[in-house]
């Protein structure tokens, strides 16, 4: 039997093995609880699921970290001019919070960008604000613009958001990704937010087009460091234990929360069952981590597993794979994934030989507890099968971040009729599937070249905006000498894909694959620098080098125009200095007595 025919034998025995009465039972469980971060139902979430384990006898630790939360209460909105009345109102995690105290104004309209209605994650159409101060900003949208700190420093008393459909969806405005440290105390917006539905907004909006409308609002939040439960189960390989995929996704809900992530929650207890059980077949080990902290404390669960395992993640860990939303109801698509760019065709094969369909990733957002990209690692997978965009577009549903794109999420209505167990089956069978070929393939399964592709595509396109303000050649030719590099390094472990893991060859490749990742990764997707965390807000390509996007905007020879330079000038160099360090790496490589990238 050929090496390949015994992995697809492998697979399918695994597969076969899938079964939904855990997921049930986990999910009729939850029904019952709200898994607010830091709440008695959290916990008893936590033990309910280890209880499952200790019952497998699967080696697993509860940890329990302080973590910083801000977890919404309650919110009031009363209208005091014209006439009076109350609307029913919602305010996102991090808003501050007034208490009792009514915080009182006129209130001012600012449309979403009419060109881009679809972008309700980020409605606020910029420099088009106007006179804020000392109003109350009436706008479009979920509650998570990175605006809120721009309108407060602009004096504004607070935002309303109207949600773009029947729901009021719950958020945050919260911009600090995990606890806060000395680096970005204090970045939080300092204004109050609030959400309203779609008709109340809609009527405000049209008494603010024929008059002054005045309202009153209060915010009710509690805020401080919660001891939250974390669950870390370790299933070990056979071959090199010590390397590991982590695979992950939240405990944590807005209420019920059975499409997110109630779903998550049961496919990460079966997936940790059959794993457990067919161990024997595992070449290398899959950590399994349950967050606390997801959505009232911006990812604070997995950012603390981050700075506490920091070093181990950065020695050891392969991939990360985050699990939210699968199995939800209508979610057949898998044209909407998230995966970087070494990752793309594992992903894409392993979509295609599990579920027989074809797919589409695109850069991961900032996003999904991806807390792992200051360390370096390789990612895909966010939010798992969504709704076709066709059919998206028949039953007139607009963008939500979650439930397989259904628009109960984030509601009180996320309930059991969210999810389905075909959808669910089908999901874990990509997710097991991509996995299993990390964790058995001989060396990583990832393509660098592509990822320097990317690179290189994006060094270009900021040349074109920076025109002849500034020259990217130095990054560019370093971009390209690495892709040579890289092609020769593919070429020369293509013939190592069968030997054992533990020969010395391949080690040393997957030891520089790895690192690459460690290099590129971090460039592509982090400012902070190691071990730090950005901010919660979009982050660019090649963040170091996306100022090249002011440059044409500036005064030539302005403070703000040298300031510009001085930023891209560092960048570079950091740019830079990092693929000549992946060039060194691959350098190291040696094979039948040929270097890689030496010409």
């Amino acid at each position: 039997m050929s090496v390949i025919s015994e992995i697809d034998q492998l697979e399918k025995t695994i597969l076969q093995d899938i079964s939904t009465d855990v997921p049930l039972e986990v999910l009729e469980r939850f029904l019952t609880l709200v898994r607010e971060s830091g709440s008695e139902d959290e916990r008893t979430a936590a033990r309910f699921l280890a209880q499952y384990l200790e019952k497998w006898n699967i080696p697993h630790r509860i940890h329990f970290p302080n973590i910083y939360l801000s977890v919404p209460k309650k919110a009031a909105v009363i209208v005091t001019h014209p006439g009076s009345r109350e609307i029913k109102a919602k305010t996102p995690s991090c808003s501050v919070s007034t208490g009792d105290q009514w915080v009182s104004g006129a209130v001012v309209y600012i449309p979403a960008d009419e060109a881009d209605l679809s972008d309700a994650f980020d409605p606020l159409a910029i420099n088009k604000y106007g006179d804020v101060r000392g109003k109350i900003v009436l706008t479009d949208g979920y509650p998570v613009s990175g605006k809120m700190k721009e309108l407060g420093n602009d004096g504004a008393l607070g935002v309303i958001f109207i949600s773009p459909g029947r729901y009021i969806h719950e958020g945050t405005v919260g911009v600090v990704w995990g606890s806060p440290d000395l680096d970005t105390l204090g970045e939080e917006p300092q204004i109050p937010a609030l959400m309203i539905g779609k008709q109340d907004g809609l009527d405000l909006i049209n008494e603010c087009q024929s008059d002054t409308v005045t309202l009153q609002f209060q915010t009710h939040l509690d805020e401080g460091w919660f001891e939250c439960p974390l669950i870390d189960i370790w299933i070990e390989g056979t071959e090199e234990p010590d390397k590991y995929v982590l695979l992950h996704g939240h405990l944590d809900s807005w209420h019920q929360g059975i499409g997110d992530n109630g779903t998550g929650n049961a496919a990460l207890l079966e997936m940790a069952r059959i794993f457990y059980k067919h161990r024997d077949k595992l070449k290398r080990s899959i950590r399994i981590a349950i967050w606390p902290g997801h959505s009232t404390g911006r990812y604070a669960g997995s950012t603390w597993f981050a700075d506490q395992f920091g070093l181990d993640l950065d020695e050891n860990c392969i991939a990360q794979v985050n699990c939210d939303s699968p199995g939800c109801r209508w979610a057949t698509s898998y044209e909407e994934m998230s995966w970087m760019s070494e990752a793309q065709e594992l992903c894409q094969s392993a979509i295609q030989d599990a579920v027989g369909q074809p797919s589409k990733g695109f850069r991961p957002h900032r996003a999904g507890d991806y807390s792992f990209n200051n360390i370096g690692i390789t990612s895909f997978y966010m939010l798992s099968s969504s709704i076709p965009a066709e059919e998206l577009a028949e039953r007139g549903y607009y963008a939500v971040g979650g439930c397989g794109s259904n628009i109960e999420w984030h509601s009180e209505e996320d309930l059991m009729h969210v999810a389905d167990m075909d959808i669910l089956v089908r999901d874990l069978k990509v997710y097991m599937t991509t996995i299993l070929r990390v964790v058995n393939a001989p060396i990583h399964p990832f393509l660098f070249t592509k990822t320097v592709e990317d690179l290189i595509e994006t060094i270009e396109e900021y040349q074109a905006y920076a025109t002849d303000h500034y020259s990217f050649d130095m990054v560019r030719r370093e971009a390209q000498e690495l892709y040579l590099a890289l092609e020769d390094f593919n070429q020369q472990v293509k013939e190592l894909q069968t030997p054992s893991i533990l020969d010395t060859r391949v080690k040393k490749a997957n030891e520089i694959i790895r690192s690459l990742g460690r290099e590129l990764v971090t460039i592509s997707f982090s400012r902070a620098g190691k071990f730090r965390h950005d901010l919660a807000i979009d982050m660019p390509r090649i963040p170091d080098l996306a100022a090249a996007h002011l440059l044409s905007s500036l005064e030539a020879d302005s403070h703000p125009y040298r300031v510009a330079l001085t930023h891209l000038t560092r960048g570079q160099n950091r740019v830079a200095w990092s693929m000549q360090r992946a060039r060194k790496l691959l350098k190291t490589f040696e094979h039948d007595g040929v270097k890689t990238g030496s010409k």
